[in-house]
């Protein structure tokens, strides 16, 4: 439910997956620890067509390592860097280790209203960032500790914390672009 339509499997696994989410809101960007055996999950096109809320997804792997396959491209994630893909579109994320990972959802509108027009958002998904520092770094590095003080925030900080969140993977996207 929280990620709006997924199907899933273990790599036909016999084991029983074991799986926990913790999720906070920083306005209307959502945070989500997750902890899982190995495992991947598929939005199909006919679910991606049906989602009530169009979001921007964030994968940032703490342990263990994210491969994202949207648009005719796959790219792999590890601790330190970060990847994100769109929910009104088919995609793939393959976990084939037991996983911690932080998943940040970002309206999609939201990024359309800074100047990002989903036209120019098709070439820059399915691909990895911050793992060389930079802008992506900060991003991440930020999306992390807000995360981890979130709970501690009156309402209004973490509606500040959020729009920070979304500045960054705007100026992120637009570094990956090749824009200043």
């Amino acid at each position: 439910r929280l990620f709006q339509g997924l199907r899933s499997d273990q790599y036909g696994d016999d084991a029983d997956f074991t799986g926990r989410a913790s999720t906070l809101r920083a306005g209307d960007v959502v945070l989500t620890h997750l902890a899982a055996t190995r495992h991947r999950v598929m939005r199909s096109s006919s679910i991606a067509r049906a989602t009530e809320v169009p979001y921007l997804k964030i994968v940032a792997p703490w342990v263990g390592c994210a491969g994202v396959e949207q648009k005719g491209r796959e790219t792999w994630v590890t601790p330190g860097q970060w990847s994100i893909y769109d929910t009104t579109d088919s995609y793939a994320v393959a976990n084939p280790e037991r996983v911690e990972h932080l998943i940040v959802m970002l309206p999609k509108r939201a990024l359309a209203e800074r100047g990002l027009a989903s036209a120019g958002l098709d070439g820059l998904m399915a691909r990895r960032l911050g793992g060389s520092g930079g802008i992506s770094r900060v991003a991440l590095e930020t999306m992390r500790n807000a995360f981890r003080e979130l709970p501690s925030m009156p309402d209004a900080a973490a509606r500040g914390i959020g729009d920070a969140i979304m500045q960054l993977v705007h100026l992120s996207l637009l570094d990956l672009a090749g824009q200043a």
